[in-house]
Order: structure tokens, then sequence, then C-alpha cells
């Protein structure tokens, strides 16, 4: 070999480290930035809708109409609408549509985002109807100026689901609309509204939602019960309150368990979600907590169950950790704990020790390298019920999991005389009790009553101790050995570069958009690359997010030739992305 070709080798290694540190570098600037900017809130005791803005009075009875941008693709529908209007007696959205702004939309009744982010769940789509926006100034309105997000919490008692399929899809969501701003740091609460449409109460985990803006979320009743002002007297169904600009529904990139509506539930196969993602929530929410928890080191999590699916011999599983690792164990349920002491402890410790629930949610805010181990009872196959074991594998979690099934139908309790929902059989012929009692296999199964996942998954257990105290040594020493790459989420492409927008007037109108690659994508090591495209109306300030691989995009569909357009664009590998897009004004 040459000197030539070896100084060469050289200096592209050098090249390469300078160009990796200097993302580092800038990468932990713009996270000192974030929290530099961040100021505490002041929070307030009381949300009162008659804290907005509202128009004139003279302006009550105008004319006005909607009109919205949605962005679809196989997984997702979501609208941004401006002058949406919710009828509260009938239960009704109305959108006063305009003849002419109608022809250029994507809205109709057989395209209408869904409320909640649960694939193949129906009966949670938007209830909308159309009038025309000449009968827009019939009504008596009451105008919510501030941005709000509307949408249903699926199962708003159950945490898995408040953070798998409402929190991580709501800030992924906020986070992608408030970044066309560029008004919001990483870590500064949204200058938005929630607006939950569901008819579940305020419930326990309220105060999560609470965590992402500066006002209080808004439930349907709270719209239902605004009383008209000043007392004027209207005409019953016609009064309404109106959003000024509304994001209905939710973007599902962050899901990646589905439940088994359709087919038995498993992980979602074409789930695009990444540990920047989950982990930018996890860090925005434990920012955001107030935890009392003490702070300790070197310890393990035992999630306990006080009620059912008991370890029936946890007080010797804990004493014998102690002993054999000198590791303090820290037991925590949710009737000794609050949700923000768990969270904090959780984040805090070596690893997580749990039956199978809803708490192991919680590993999301485990430290790389940490470990969670999920206890099964008898008959409940770890390989078919899989939500946790999927989060940990996550490219860029580093969750070292592993679990334990419980194999001796001795060591279980059976709990015949439980209600049906908890998995109680006494409502079945006795023939079919003892054919589940007796099975070594609860068989797959739609979600969510089949009464032999019920039974096992709600028998209490007496685990194998030894069998654990096998499985944590490993789970440790893996945590220590592994060579966790924590520059992994910093590789992420630059913006890219000379965005072009060309407008083609033919018979109708349509958009070429091209752009270059990012300068530093031949410096980073990935699977699949993909650029991601935002059309906005620059009046609307509403947008159409398209994704391609390619380096150019021709949109032919509802371009309107009067109007002026920017185009949003940046890079995104293997999930992952700059926050920042590149922007380019296009002039009819």
């Amino acid at each position: 070999m040459s000197l030539h070709m070896i100084t060469h080798a050289v200096m592209f290694a050098v090249i390469a480290t300078l160009v990796k540190k200097y993302f580092q570098i800038l990468y932990q600037l713009d996270d000192l930035q974030d929290r530099c900017l961040y100021a505490e809130w002041e929070h307030s005791n009381k949300a009162d809708l008659n804290t907005h803005n509202t128009q004139d009075e003279s302006q009550s009875n105008m004319k006005f109409h909607s009109f919205e941008t949605c962005q679809s693709n196989f997984k997702t529908h979501v609208c941004h609408f401006k002058n949406l209007c919710y009828q509260p007696k009938e239960n009704l959205f109305v959108f006063f549509y305009n003849e002419d702004e109608m022809k250029y939309s994507s809205l109709n009744r057989n395209n209408i985002p869904s409320l909640s982010t649960p694939a193949d769940f129906t009966g949670h789509e938007l209830p909308l109807t159309f009038l025309s926006e000449n009968f827009s100034s019939q009504f008596s309105v009451r105008w919510i100026n501030k941005t709000s997000y509307i949408f249903n919490r699926f199962k708003s008692d159950n945490l898995m689901h408040v953070i798998h399929d409402d929190l991580l899809p709501l800030h992924f969501t906020m986070k992608h609309f408030e970044n066309l701003k560029s008004k919001t740091a990483a870590l500064d609460k949204f200058d938005a509204q929630i607006v939950f449409m569901d008819v579940w109460p305020p419930g326990d985990y309220r105060a999560l939602y609470e965590l992402f803006t500066g006002s209080q979320p808004q439930y349907k009743i709270d719209l239902q019960e605004i009383e008209q002002q000043d007392g004027q007297e209207v005409e019953d169904g016609r009064e309404l309150v109106c959003f000024s600009s509304a994001i209905v529904g939710l973007l599902t990139d962050t899901l990646w368990y589905n439940y088994g509506f359709v087919e038995p539930q498993g992980p979602i196969l074409d789930s695009t979600v990444n540990a920047h993602q989950i982990k930018s929530t996890s860090h925005f929410i434990l920012h955001h907590l107030d935890s009392k928890a003490q702070h300790l080191t070197d310890f393990i999590v035992l999630i306990s169950r006080k009620e059912n699916r008991r370890i029936m011999n946890e007080n010797d599983l804990v004493q014998t950790i102690l002993q054999k690792f000198s590791m303090k164990v820290v037991t925590i349920s949710s009737e000794t704990h609050s949700l923000t002491d768990m969270i904090s402890l959780v984040s805090d410790a070596k690893g997580v020790i749990g039956m199978h629930g809803s708490l192991l949610i919680l590993a999301m805010f485990l430290k790389p390298g940490s470990f969670l181990i999920e206890l099964f009872p008898y008959a409940v196959s770890p390989d078919q019920y899989t939500p946790y074991k999927t989060l940990a594998n996550i490219k860029g979690m580093d969750i070292n999991y592993v679990s334990w099934e419980n194999t001796n139908q001795k060591s279980t309790v059976g709990h015949v005389d439980y209600p049906p929902e908890h998995g109680g059989l006494m409502h079945l012929q006795s023939e079919v009790q003892k054919e589940i009692i007796n099975q070594k296999k609860v068989p797959k199964h739609l979600c969510c009553d089949d009464p032999s996942w019920l039974y096992h998954i709600y028998q209490d257990t007496f685990v194998d101790i030894s069998a654990i105290l096998n499985l944590i040594k490993p789970a440790m020493n893996n945590g220590k050995n592994k060579n966790i790459r924590h520059s992994e989420n910093l590789e992420t492409p630059s913006e890219i570069k000379n965005v072009n927008c060309q407008v083609i007037k033919e018979k109708t109108c349509s958009l070429n958009i091209s752009w270059e690659i990012p300068w530093n994508i031949h410096f980073l090591t990935f699977e699949k690359l993909n650029y991601e495209i935002i059309l906005e109306e620059s009046a609307a300030e509403a947008s159409v997010k398209y994704v391609t691989d390619k380096l150019k995009l021709d949109i032919h569909d509802r371009i309107d030739c009067e109007k002026d357009y920017i185009v949003w664009g940046k890079a995104v590998v293997d999930g992952m992305s700059h926050d920042k897009y590149t922007s380019k004004d296009c002039h009819m």
C-alpha cells in the first residue's frame, strides 16, 4: 500500500471522527439551550373556558366557514381544522363548508379522522356533520382561540393504554405541529389546550395529561355545560362552541402494539417507532414531575399487585434477592405509591421485576443498560403477550428483557369465584370450567373478554425464586458489559439542501418539489432513508404530510392555483431525524 493511500485513509478517519464529535457537541448544546430556555410555568387551579378571548359581539352573527388540511397514511388520519364548531346538545361537530374551498378538500363522509389511536378499533370517528357557510350566521357562537388538540382517551384507567395510546402520540403530534412554528423548546410546555371528547371521568392518571400544556384539559362535559354569555336567550340547538384552530386525532408513529381486535394481539409489524421518540416523551414527563421519592442507588424495583395476579411468596423473593446480590429491593404498587413516585423510582433503578400488567409500561423510564424481568402466570405464554418485550427491544432502548413463565400448575391459585371480567368462571357450564382450568396454554384469542385468558391471567402465583435469581444475574451483567452506543441517537441527518419548488399549470395545477441529500449522510450508518415533506398553505397554517425515499415529489391533488404554499422538509434515517425542517416558499 502506497504512502499516499495510507495518508488518505488516515485523513478520512480523522475527518469522520471530527464530524461525529461535532454532532455530539451540537446535540449537547441544543439540549443545554432547551434547559436554559425552560421557565417555570404557573399552574392555575381551575381552567375556565371564559378565560379564552372571544370575538366581538358584533361578529358573533357574521358568516364564516371552516377549512381543514389533513395528513393521511396507512396508519392514521389527522386533520388541522380552522373554525370547527361543536354543537353540545347534539354531540356533533359542524363543518361550515364553502363551495369553492370544498373542491380542494380531502375531507368527506368516508374520510373522517378517528379520535383514538388503536388500529382496527371502530366507533371513535369524529361525529361530523356538514352545513353550508350560509347558515353559520344563524348560530350563537362561543369562540375558543387557543390551539386545541381534540381526541378520545382510549382506556384512561389503564396506564399502558394511557401512555402507549394517548401520551406518546399526543407528545409526538404536538411536537410535529409546534415544530412548524419553530417556537417551542424541547422541554417547554405547549401553548395549547387538550380537549377530551370521550366519556371517561378525569381518572387517576389525569395529572400525566396536565403535564403537557399550561392550560387544564377540557372534557366533553365542560363544553356541554357552557352557559350562554350575558344571559342571552338562544333558540334551542342554535348554540355552538367553535375552535379557531383544532388538531383532531393523533399521529400514530409512536405506536408499537396491536391489542387484537381483528387478529390476536402482537407487535405492529410496520411500526416505525424508535427509542428517540419514546425517550423524548419520557424525558419530558420526568422533567415536569414533582416527585418526593427519595433518590436511591443500586436497587431493584419489584412491582407488587395487592388484589389479583399476586406473587404469593413476594416477601421471600425480596429477602432472597437482598441476600444473594446485596441489593435493596423497593416494592411499589398503585396502592402504596403515587404514580409520580413510581416513575421516579423506576428511572433510578437497576431493573424492574413484575407480573405481566399495565405498570410494566414504566420500563420506558429505565436507564440504558437496565433490565426488565416479566413474570407470567400458569398457561399464559410469554410468546403470545409481548407489549413490554416489544418495547424493550425497540432499537436504542437498550433494556435487557427476559421473561419467566410458571409451568407448574401446583404453584398457581385460580379464582373461579371472581367476577367474569376478572377471570371468574361460575357463569360457564361445569364442563367448560374444567376444560379452562386444565389448559396448559391459553389458546390464541381476540380482545378482550376471552374467559380462558381472563381466568389464567388473574391467577395468583408462587414464583420459582431460584429460577428468577438465575435470570437477574445475567440481566445485570449484560447491562454492565454491553457496549451501549450513547451516540446512536445523536447521529441524525443534517438539514436537506437546496429545496426547490416549481409550479406546473396545465389543466390543473401541480407542484414539483426537489431537494438534495444532507451533507453528512455519507458518514451515517443506517438501514432506511426517507424524506418527510410537509406542504402548508401560507394563509391557512394547515399542512399535509408526505413521506418518500426519492429526492423529488410531485403533488397533483388539492393544489389551488390562486394560493401560495410553504414546503417544509427533513431527512429521516431509521425513524430518527433532526427536529428542524428546511423551508421553501412556493409562490403561485
